[in-house]
């Protein structure tokens, strides 16, 4: 699937396959009960951003570590293809430090259960919802007129550069949840902006693979994208919010590709 995600992301424009990672963190075995989020020093993972692919949520069923303690934080690695002026395509031009805010919906629902008819998995009630406005990095200006991307520290050139957001969520929460993101961009979202927004090229990052904690599904997601030619197919549904593969083996396999999050208690 990695190959289908970087073409699309030259067609559309608008959907990442290349992060810096620079702030993921070590896992605390005591403290972190999940952790899929990319390890310290990698540079570049694939991501997909809700305008490119077609969807208003994306997420993971997720085996947390049995714990009592609440869940206080649940952390996501994003990645930004947004330039202030220009595009990442061409003459990327940003002012050093530059930000934009995006409302972005952490939602929280119980285990997902199949529909003995349709094969379906859905999840289950939905458990919480945090909704937060972030302060999200523009990507850095192209490094040349005649190389769009920007050279990172690693000495490699990249078209996005990844930052984790956190949302509080402080409750006890069951150790089999599903998790997604959300928010809104030119046609996508619970409210689709209808223009053009820097949340067009705003992306959510996919890991290699977990380091804390199980997938219920392996080589599976959680989405709602409205077309299917991007998904495993039957018995996934287009429009609603259902499980992906596993489809190991096919064009559209999400094997190693694991949505990047990060649940702790402290």
């Amino acid at each position: 699937m990695i190959r289908k995600l970087a073409t699309l992301a030259a067609a559309l424009g608008t959907v990442a396959t290349l992060v810096v990672p620079a702030v993921a963190q070590a896992a605390n075995a005591g403290a972190v009960l999940y952790d899929s989020t990319p390890a310290p020093g990698t540079v570049s993972i694939p991501s997909m951003g809700p305008e490119a692919y077609s969807f208003n949520q994306l997420g993971n069923e997720v085996l947390l570590h049995s714990h009592t303690a609440p869940i206080r934080h649940v952390s996501v690695t994003m990645e930004s293809w947004a330039c202030q002026t220009g595009s990442w395509q061409s003459s990327c031009t940003t002012t050093p430090g530059a930000k934009f805010t995006v409302p972005i919906t952490l939602n929280l629902y119980r285990h997902a259960k199949s529909n003995s008819g349709t094969g379906e998995v859905k999840p289950g009630r939905l458990i919480a919802s945090v909704t937060k406005t972030f302060r999200i990095k523009y990507r850095p200006s192209s490094s040349s007129t005649s190389e769009s991307r920007f050279l990172g520290t690693d000495g490699q050139y990249h078209n996005g550069i990844a930052q984790n957001i956190e949302f509080p969520v402080n409750r006890q929460l069951p150790n089999d949840v599903v998790w997604t993101v959300g928010y809104d961009t030119n046609t996508s979202g619970t409210n689709p902006l209808g223009h053009v927004s820097p949340a067009d090229s705003l992306n959510i990052g996919l890991a290699p693979k977990v380091r804390v904690g199980h997938d219920r599904f392996p080589d599976s997601i959680f989405w709602d994208t409205r077309y299917a030619g991007f998904t495993c197919g039957a018995p996934f549904v287009t429009g609603e919010l259902n499980r992906d593969g596993a489809c190991n083996g096919s064009a559209n396999s999400w094997a190693g590709f694991v949505p990047a999050v990060r649940f702790s208690t402290h």
